[in-house]
């Protein structure tokens, strides 16, 4: 008796009898295994030994019954009785595991029809699919998008996307090429949607595509034979995209596909076929664009005015020489120098002077309406307004074939004036550059005749007369009523004035008799004047009256930058900062043209009553070039740039030095150079360096001492290098 068999009593012994089963099982005592199997209950051991033995009949007894429908099943399909094995597992609800063993037998519709009705959609759809049952698996599918749909999870779109590319390809062998093709362009997958449709028999759905893919050829191919209307609408489409445009034009000739139509049409410059076509769509603004490209102005012209576009119209009659419609729309327009001028070329002058009067100075084109305005006058024969007005023409400009005509007529103002003398100058001027000018020729002679020699010798006799004579109510110029008088300075005096030709109040500079030569100061404000900027006060008009010089400048209601820092001890640092980036903002507009100011102080620069700066006094500025230096210095000792003193090259940073020269006056309330006499402040200019602004004010923000410091440096080089570099720096710090 072997080792097993000991181990099987001991086991027995001890109530073990699995393991003893176990052991007389490995010691070949099958007999007494059985026993020690059946006294443990494992009625499935015990059955394989009697099967092992042969004795079927006894093992199918023991285990049906006493066996698990698991383990019966188990012992059918070891006898090789798969169909007795399921039939188990259908009557004791092993549905699934009915449904795998089907599948292993092959027996797809019923295992895929046990998966369906257990819920599991994905193996039921991949066996219907299997044996081409292609409507269920597609119904299977669809279930688990729509389940996946409601569930959202991380992966599900990734899912739903498979599950769809599986049913588009189910609809493909199910032959419905085109369900399939409309599923698989919902997955964006273009090309293989392509294939579909042309599987299915639609050609033109298919060449679409494979156009919007830019596969010509394909799409060619497939549009052979198709003579449908959308077939050549898209025939129309792959001819443009080849550039065969007339090709195009004739193929799309009688489709609704009016965009393809246009743009065929503007390749070829066939503006007006794609103008009727725009309006035939009902985009009346592109069509009225083309119609006026093509040349057709009077239907440009009813199409703008139709869609309200009146300046657009306006333009088009003024080119049909419809003067009067032109000039009714450009009013609706508001464009009041072209109404004026259109009103002009009716000899319409009263209603072209209100028109033009109305405009702003500011307005590009406030010039040109001057032009015509002198033209009006002079034909309406009030000389003296046209000579002002022709005097502002021809002041700024030289004498060339552009301007011709207002340099004759002003000699002609000046002829009407008597003023005989200077009308010949102005002759004179014309006939050189044009000698069969008009009729200057002929006057020219007449008034050689007519001027005594002694007259030339009193020409220039007329009185000196001082600013100082000049009283409100008093009129300058034959122009310029005096309201107020503003202020008197070294320059000369400043008064707020009506403009009486233009009916505005503006303000009016008369500068002093002993100032120099007016005809070089006339140059530097012509350069102020061109300066255009919402922080610079705009120069209008220069000229001279009973031997003074004056020019006319917008006038603002406000306090000097100086009255308001002595005035303004509560005011923020960010609130100043703000003001202080608006002055160099405006420098910075003058310096892009070339401009320097050269005399920026808190008495040349006004702050409104909206805390608005206007820089004034352009005056002396200059227009900057690498050599210029100065014939003499021009500035306030207290806020002069050592080069400007020294009189060197100066430039845009001259003003940054003046500007920091503010900053440390405006936060410290004290000025840094001061002295008894000029000559001693501007050699503590050249030669001290700038107190330190944190001593004047402990308040202040060590960023902003730094930023006044580097303003002020001696050295021009270590300056900021423009005002936009100064207004970074602040407002980098200030926010």
């Amino acid at each position: 008796m072997g080792n097993w068999a000991k181990q099987a009593r001991l086991a027995m012994s001890n109530r073990d009898y699995t393991q003893a089963g176990d052991f007389y099982k490995l010691d070949g005592n099958n007999k007494a295994a059985i026993k020690a199997y059946l006294k443990a209950g494992n009625f499935s051991e015990a059955a394989k030994l009697y099967e092992m033995m042969d004795k079927i009949k006894k093992a199918q007894q023991l285990i049906e019954k006493n066996g698990t429908p698991q383990e019966i099943a188990d012992f059918h399909l070891r006898q090789e009785n798969p169909t007795r094995a399921i039939e188990i597992y259908r009557q004791h609800g092993l549905l699934f595991e009915a449904a795998e063993l089907l599948e292993k037998l092959d027996d797809l519709p019923n295992a895929a029809a046990i998966y369906d009705q257990l819920g599991f959609h994905e193996k039921a759809g991949v066996i219907y699919g299997k044996i081409k049952n292609f409507n269920k698996a597609i119904e299977m599918f669809t279930l688990l998008c729509e389940r996946l749909e409601k569930d959202s999870g991380p992966n599900s779109k990734v899912k739903i996307n498979k599950f769809k590319t599986w049913i588009a390809n189910l609809h493909v062998g199910a032959k419905r090429f085109a369900t399939a093709g409309e599923i698989f362009l919902q997955l964006n997958q273009t090309e293989t949607a392509a294939k579909c449709f042309a599987k299915g028999n639609n050609p033109v759905r298919a060449a679409q595509l494979y156009l919007d893919m830019n596969q010509l050829d394909t799409a060619m191919n497939l549009l052979k034979g198709v003579h449908s209307p959308e077939g050549r609408v898209l025939l129309g489409r792959i001819a443009i995209a080849r550039g065969n445009y007339r090709e195009a034009v004739t193929l799309l000739k009688d489709s609704q596909e009016f965009e393809l139509i246009i743009s065929a049409h503007e390749h070829l410059g066939n503006y007006k076929e794609a103008a009727f076509y725009h309006e035939k769509s009902g985009n009346l603004k592109a069509a009225a664009d083309l119609y006026k490209k093509a040349h057709d102005f009077q239907k440009s012209a009813l199409l703008f005015e139709q869609v309200r576009l009146f300046g657009e119209a306006a333009a088009c009659y003024e080119h049909l020489k419809k003067y009067g419609h032109a000039a009714k729309l450009y009013h609706h327009a508001k464009n009041r120098y072209k109404a004026g001028e259109c009103l002009y070329r009716l000899n319409r002058l009263d209603d072209a002077l209100q028109q033009l009067q109305m405009l702003d100075p500011d307005d590009d084109r406030f010039m040109d309406a001057k032009r015509i305005m002198s033209e009006i006058f002079f034909k309406q024969g009030a000389f003296s307004v046209s000579r002002k007005l022709l005097e502002d023409i021809t002041s700024t400009a030289g004498l060339d074939d552009s301007n011709i005509l207002y340099f004759y007529l002003l000699g002609r103002c000046l002829e009407e004036e008597h003023d005989l003398e200077s009308a010949r100058r102005y002759y004179e001027r014309v006939m050189a550059r044009r000698v069969g000018y008009a009729d200057v020729r002929q006057r020219l002679k007449r008034l050689s005749n007519l001027i005594p020699k002694s007259d030339a010798s009193l020409s220039n006799s007329k009185s000196i007369f001082s600013p100082d004579d000049l009283a409100v109510g008093e009129v300058i110029a034959d122009r310029f009523k005096i309201i107020q008088t503003i202020g008197k300075g070294g320059m000369g005096s400043i008064f707020k004035v009506r403009d009486l030709s233009l009916d505005r109040i503006i303000a009016l500079k008369v500068l002093l008799a002993d100032r120099g030569n007016f005809e070089e100061l006339k140059t530097e404000l012509i350069t102020a004047r061109d300066l255009t900027h919402p922080y610079i006060i705009k120069v209008f008009d220069i000229g001279e009256w009973n031997n003074i010089g004056y020019f006319t400048m917008e006038h603002v209601e406000g306090q000097s930058l100086k009255s308001y820092i002595l005035n303004s001890a509560n005011d923020s640092v960010p609130k100043k900062i703000e003001l202080i980036i608006k002055i160099a903002e405006g420098l910075q507009a003058a310096h892009d043209q070339s401009v320097v100011h050269r005399d920026i102080k808190p008495q040349n620069i006004l702050v409104t009553n909206d805390f608005i700066p206007k820089i004034l006094d352009f005056g002396i500025a200059r227009k900057v070039t690498n050599t210029r230096k100065e014939r003499s210095i021009s500035g306030s000792p207290k806020y002069m740039a050592p080069e400007q003193i020294q009189n060197t090259l100066t430039d845009n940073r001259t003003d940054i030095y003046a500007l920091g020269i503010v900053m440390f006056f405006m936060f410290t309330l004290r000025e840094p150079f001061v002295a008894k006499t000029a000559q001693e402040i501007m050699l503590k200019q050249i030669e001290q360096a700038l107190p330190e602004p944190m001593e004047y004010n402990r308040n202040l923000p060590f960023w902003l001492a730094e930023i006044i410091k580097k303003c002020c440096m001696k050295n021009s080089m270590m300056r900021f290098g423009d005002m936009n570099e100064l207004i970074d720096e602040l407002q980098s710090n200030v926010l």
